[in-house]
């Protein structure tokens, strides 16, 4: 007999007026991602295990575990997010999820951006997480758009 657990996801859009190319490049490349997302040694190649650097909370470290599952440049990027700590509440619990993010060119020559999280478990005891990384992609999508001129006149 298969245990299946029932699982929620977080799903946030935003609509920005660089092309594609520009936003892949903001998703991709660590020095770009680490200027609006959170410090991290991403690469967008499939297998590719890197981190996620956040804040240490009590008996968490602060880090999150990720590996590259699939692949698509310019289009999308998906991987493993793992990290955390059982005995923790909250932002720190461990979740072992997946976040795919998703470009599609809009006609005006800019770019939708889809950033969907999976595998939060419905159980109470991950409505700490759930909420908090509910509230983080939002926030991120719109560090992004006050970012994204800085990088693109800058870099990173």
């Amino acid at each position: 007999m298969t245990d299946v657990k029932e699982t929620r996801s977080i799903l946030s859009e935003a609509d920005f007026t660089y092309p594609i190319e520009t936003v892949w490049q903001a998703m991709t490349d660590s020095e770009w991602l680490a200027v609006w997302f959170f410090p991290n040694d991403i690469q967008p190649v499939t297998g590719h295990k890197f981190t996620i650097w956040g804040r240490p909370i009590e008996r968490w470290d602060g880090e999150f575990q990720c590996e590259v599952v699939e692949v698509q440049p310019p289009k999308m990027i998906r991987f493993s997010w793992k990290g955390g700590h059982e005995e923790l509440k909250g932002f720190g619990h461990y979740i072992d999820t997946q976040v795919t993010w998703t470009l599609t060119p809009n006609a005006d020559g800019g770019t939708h951006f889809r950033f969907e999280h999976t595998g939060f478990g419905t159980d109470p005891s991950n409505d700490g997480v759930f909420d908090v990384m509910t509230k983080g992609s939002e926030s991120v999508l719109r560090s992004l758009a006050r970012r994204l001129p800085d990088l693109i006149e800058h870099g990173a």
